[in-house]
């Protein structure tokens, strides 16, 4: 039985592991905009954006251009 309880152990300890690395991810404030045209892997992009940078990405999307082009430097 102690094989039992070490396995559950484990598989707790592993629960927990997951669940804390879960915390350093923010959840998007800003929806994904859905009434402009999007690229495929923008849903997956947006979600890894600050706030600023989604803000930014919003205002190319309404002027015709890509969330990617936003995360150009401007020079």
């Amino acid at each position: 039985m102690a094989g039992h309880r070490d396995i559950k152990l484990l598989a707790l300890g592993l629960a927990a592991l997951l669940l804390s690395a879960c915390t350093e991810y923010e959840v998007s404030p800003v929806p994904l905009p859905s009434d402009y045209a999007l690229m495929p892997g923008d849903a997956t992009l947006w979600e890894t954006l600050s706030q600023d940078e989604q803000r930014r990405a919003l205002a190319y999307l309404s002027d015709g251009s890509t969330i990617r082009s936003s995360l150009v430097e401007d020079y």
